[in-house]
């Protein structure tokens, strides 16, 4: 996979601004690798926050698809099928909620 965001030490150029010490150059380096790592971590957070919500809105408009469908009329059946998609739909967003902590 090619980088996203390209990485000059790789291409030959010291990513060190001049009047860096050695030391500090390698301090600096080491914190910017910190920082892409979080992001990448925090990138691979949202998509998969993302996946899961898309799936959780799919599986719940299909929940409630089958209940009206399933509840033929009847509003008792009915009140008792939304409880039990609703109940899913309160699932799926707490689990969406959970991985963007």
């Amino acid at each position: 996979m090619t980088s996203l965001t390209p990485r000059p030490a790789s291409q030959g150029v010291s990513r060190i601004p001049e009047g860096f010490s050695r030391s500090e150059g390698k301090g600096l380096q080491r914190a910017q690798n910190a920082e892409i790592a979080r992001g990448l971590v925090s990138g691979a957070r949202v998509a998969a926050a993302g996946y899961v919500a898309a799936t959780g809105m799919h599986l719940t408009a299909m929940l409630s698809r089958e209940a009206e469908f399933q509840s033929n009329g009847d509003p008792q059946a009915k009140a008792r099928l939304d409880f039990i998609a609703d109940s899913f739909a309160e699932g799926a967003a707490f689990e969406v909620r959970r991985l963007l902590r």
